[in-house]
This record gives structure tokens, C-alpha cells and sequence, in this order.
């Protein structure tokens, strides 16, 4: 076929218009963005929040509207810039599309267009610097409904300062669900613990705080003089959240006395004032308690005398044990613990001043001896199914309330079998002493609304979970170790012990003064109390 020349005319004529229109839609586009400049918002951005629409016009004789989908929600004449709150509660869950048009003297409008999501924000959670501990190798939090489908799951490290859940579904401000933050180690033993019925309004923020971290210190060893070799001390200290301060050990036999220091690994300089030990007569050691306190550094030469154990400022205390029901020779076990001044209550540094154990009937008394020269103190006791612990010393009468506690399991479901109302919340363990030493371990804690659930299922794992766990989970081989059902003193409610406790990450004994609690397990021991949170 010949081509004729009008015809090659005519073939660079359309290219010379194609080529034409796409220099315009480039040349347009680039307008756009010259005329109208979004400073706030980007194209697919996520919006949970209220946020602020905020853009600048570069061209002279205008007006201004600023369309959601297909409502206008503003409109302005003569405006060199905007700033609109926006917020995404007023719209549905999904994708949306916002258009700012400009009109120009001469009528030309000019529109800028940009898609967003909207989502349903849960949670905002706050991370201080190195809150993740150097060992965990997976750090995963998770938010669920409470059949246990997974909503939304983030992994987060020492680089993240927020993590934010959302929803990218409609979910109401009052429906609940659960938190999980799941802890993985180079070890492969995985801690996790949730924290049930939650709802959008009832906590929205989590403050995290980082726990003290301890690694051994300086060692240092002195003489000792006047010990027998069977006799032995008591020493032990305490720097909540996870960390102990020293630790003291005495080897009578070889006449030395070695102080263990514990440094903090991410620079914690709060470093007891005191180093404080006592003897028992339970120990054979001393006829009748007596203490000694010493004042770090210790000189080089210092040797630990028993001669200069004390009994001063020393009160001879008791607790009953009261009960509705009939008790015979039961073992009871009590801690003592001071807080040496009010700095040390301030951070919750706390010495072991006094151990006891022995068996009650009902109406027995439970002697102990308190050292008055301390700021404040605490202390935990258990007897059977009981436990009980506080800030203070425990009251003369305990009297172990009248609840009853038991559960069934099967499927990931629990079913929290409860009696009495004199409680604020439940807490369920999961556990399985058979896989400790495999690298499947896990210890799960669970927490939840006592007075209003009774039927816990265990979450489901998102895949960022980097544990064998997820095997155990898919196919309910998760086991039950141990239930808690918990009064909290200072608490109303199940959302005021969010508020005070969990919301700035708090230690719930100094925040409340004190918990009871009654318990149910397979161990033959109680493992617990169950804890709040499990950094380390």
C-alpha cells in the first residue's frame, strides 16, 4: 500500500496532539500542586484521630470549597489558607475521597484530589526509650474482639516512641476487646499477658514505664566473726518493676561475707542507702530475732561482727486469720518488707525485714517481729486459697472473704465459675510446665471484668508472632495453670482499676495500698499473684 503525503501529514498531526495532551495532563497535574498545597494529609493516609486539614493557595481572586465525598463541609472567599478540624468519627469506617476546589477570578476552578481511610482507632500506647529489654528478639502487640478474632497487630522495638490499634471496620465506642502484648526471647520463651474489656472510651491511652533492669555488679568480700557454721542470714531487697538492688550471702564455715551489687543496665542511679540483714531463731542463729543495718560503701576492712546484730526498735506484732469456716493446722506464710525512707516508697525499693511460717487453726495468732525504724512498709501472706498483700503492715484480724472460685477449660474457651461479689476483677494463667524447658514455653496472663464476664476466649495469635506458640494456639493445646479472682482496697470498679493502674502503668499495691485474692489451679502451688504487666 502507498502512503501519500497528506496521509503522513496527517499521521504526525495526531501524534503531535497525543504528544500535546499528555504534556497538558503533566503540566496540569503539576498546577494542581502549585495552587493548592496540602500540607496535612496525603494521599491513602490512615486517619483515627481528629485531625487538621490545612492547605495554602497560590493564586490571586479566589474562592474556596473543601468537599468530603460528595458534602461540602466548607466554603470561603478570599482566602489565602485553611485550617479544618476533621473529625473522622462524624464519617463512616472505609475509604473516602476529599476534594478542595479553587474558583479564580476568571471562573477557572482548579481541584485537588485526595483519597484517605478512615479507621476506628482502640488504642494509643506510649513507649519510653529502651522500653524493650536487649533479649526479645519479638516484641508483637495485638487487639481482639472478645470471641477472640484478631482486629489489628503491630511488632514495635526501642525505635517505636507510640504504637497506635485501629479498627479498619466500624467499631462502637462501647463494644469491647482485648490488648495483648507478646514478648519473645532469644531463648524462644514467650511471655504474653491481655488485658480484657476494653473499650474505646473506658482507657484510650497506655503510658508504658521501663522497668530497672539488673545485671551483677561490683563483688566484694569481708571477714566475719562470731558465726557458727551451721548459722546463716536472711538479706534481700527489691527495686520493682524486675530488679533487685544487692543481694548478700554469708559462708560461716569460711568466716567471709560476700555483698552482690546489681547495676542497672540502662543507667538507673536510685542505689539502696542501706544494706539490711537479720537473723532467726528458726535459723538457729540468734535466740530471738535481731538485725543488722549497714551503710554502703563498706570499708575494705570491715568485718561483720554477730555480736553487732540489734534488737532495738523491734515491736512484737500478730495477724488472726479469720474465716467463716472452720480451719485445722494450716500452714501460713508471711513477708515483711521496708521501705527505708521516702525516696525508696517514691520508686518502690523495698528490704526483706521478716519471714515468716507456721501452721494456724482458726483464732491462732501469726507472731512476727517489726523493725519500727523503717519509713513504710509492705507485705504479702498466703494461707490455703488465700493471698493477700499491701502497703503498711497487714491488719491484727484478716478475714478471708467468702467467695468461691473454680473454672473449666476446653477449645481456648474459659469459663470463670465465680460466687460472692466482693471482687473487682479475674485473672486466669496459662501455663504448661511441661514445655519450660522446650521452645515452646509461654506464660499467658490474662485479666478481665469479674462482675461482667465469665467466658474467656483465648485470642487468637497473628502471624507477626514469631514463636511456636502460634502452633499451640491454632490447635488448642494451651493449658490452664491457675485462676485468681482479686479485690483491689481504693478500687470502684473493673474501669477504675484501668484508670489507676494500667492506664500510666502503675504498681498497683502503691497506687491502691493493697489486694486480696482467692485462687484456683492444677499446680499444686500458688504461682502468682498474677502481675499487670511482664516487661522486664
Amino acid at each position: 500500500m502507498t502512503i501519500t503525503r497528506l496521509q503522513v501529514l496527517i499521521l504526525l498531526l495526531l501524534l503531535s496532539i497525543i504528544l500535546s495532551c499528555s504534556k497538558d495532563s503533566s503540566s496540569d497535574v503539576s498546577e494542581i500542586d502549585r495552587k493548592i498545597v496540602v500540607s496535612s494529609i496525603v494521599e491513602g493516609q490512615i486517619i483515627d484521630e481528629t485531625t487538621k486539614i490545612n492547605a495554602t493557595f497560590n493564586s490571586a481572586g479566589r474562592s474556596v470549597e473543601v468537599i468530603i465525598d460528595s458534602q461540602s463541609i466548607y466554603s470561603s472567599q478570599n482566602t489565602n489558607n485553611i485550617s479544618l478540624d476533621f473529625n473522622p468519627e462524624s464519617y463512616d469506617a472505609g475509604s473516602h475521597l476529599l476534594k478542595i476546589v479553587l474558583t479564580e477570578a476568571d471562573g477557572k476552578t482548579t481541584t485537588k484530589e485526595l483519597n484517605f481511610e478512615i479507621h476506628r482507632r482502640l488504642i494509643a500506647i506510649n513507649l519510653p526509650e529502651l522500653m524493650v529489654n536487649q533479649y526479645i528478639i519479638n516484641a508483637v502487640v495485638f487487639a481482639s474482639k472478645m470471641d477472640g478474632t484478631l482486629i489489628s497487630a503491630k511488632t514495635f522495638s526501642n525505635a517505636n516512641d507510640i504504637i497506635t490499634l485501629s479498627s479498619l471496620e466500624e467499631f462502637g465506642v462501647d463494644e469491647e476487646f482485648m490488648l495483648t502484648f507478646v514478648l519473645t526471647d532469644n531463648g524462644y520463651a514467650t511471655s504474653l499477658f491481655t488485658h480484657a474489656n476494653l473499650t474505646r472510651n473506658n482507657l484510650g491511652t497506655i503510658n508504658l514505664k521501663k522497668p530497672f533492669r539488673g545485671e551483677e555488679g561490683e563483688i566484694k568480700t569481708y571477714s566475719t566473726v562470731g558465726f557458727a557454721d551451721n548459722e546463716f542470714i536472711f538479706s534481700d531487697n527489691t527495686h520493682e518493676p524486675s530488679k533487685s538492688n544487692y543481694r548478700v550471702v554469708l559462708d560461716a564455715a569460711e568466716e567471709t561475707f560476700t555483698v552482690f551489687g546489681i547495676n542497672d543496665v540502662d543507667g538507673d542511679t536510685n542505689n539502696p542507702e542501706i544494706f539490711y540483714m537479720y537473723g532467726y531463731n528458726n535459723s538457729g542463729m540468734f535466740n530471738n530475732y535481731q538485725y543488722l543495718t549497714l551503710y554502703p560503701p563498706l570499708p575494705d576492712n570491715f568485718v561483720l561482727d554477730k555480736a553487732d546484730f540489734s534488737i532495738a526498735d523491734l515491736e512484737s506484732k500478730h495477724v488472726i486469720l479469720n474465716s467463716q469456716n472452720n480451719f485445722d493446722d494450716k500452714y501460713a506464710f508471711m513477708n515483711i518488707y521496708g521501705y527505708w525512707n521516702s525516696k525508696d516508697f517514691d520508686i518502690n525499693n523495698f528490704h526483706l525485714i521478716n519471714s515468716v511460717s507456721q501452721t494456724v487453726s482458726k483464732g491462732d495468732q501469726l507472731s512476727y517481729a517489726l523493725n519500727t525504724s523503717f519509713y513504710d512498709y509492705r507485705y504479702w501472706i498466703t494461707f490455703d486459697n488465700f493471698y493477700a498483700a499491701g502497703t503498711g503492715i497487714p491488719k491484727e484480724i484478716m478475714t478471708i472473704p467468702n467467695n468461691t472460685l473454680d473454672f473449666e477449660y476446653a477449645d481456648n474457651i474459659v469459663n470463670f465459675i465465680a460466687t460472692g461479689t466482693d471482687h473487682t476483677l479475674g485473672r486466669i494463667r496459662l501455663f504448661d510446665i511441661d514445655l519450660v524447658s522446650t521452645k515452646q514455653n509461654y506464660l499467658w496472663d490474662i485479666t478481665f471484668n469479674s462482675q461482667t464476664t465469665q467466658r474467656i476466649v483465648i485470642p487468637q495469635l497473628p502471624n507477626k508472632v514469631e514463636s511456636n506458640l502460634l502452633d499451640l494456639n491454632k490447635g488448642n493445646l494451651i493449658k490452664v495453670s491457675s485462676t485468681e479472682l482479686v479485690k483491689y482496697k481504693g478500687i470502684i470498679d473493673y474501669n477504675d482499676y484501668l484508670q489507676k493502674v494500667i492506664k500510666d502503668h502503675r504498681n498497683s499495691l502503691i497506687v491502691t495500698g493493697g489486694q486480696e485474692l482467692i485462687y484456683k489451679g492444677n499446680e499444686p502451688y500458688h504461682n502468682g499473684p498474677i502481675r499487670d504487666f511482664h516487661f522486664q
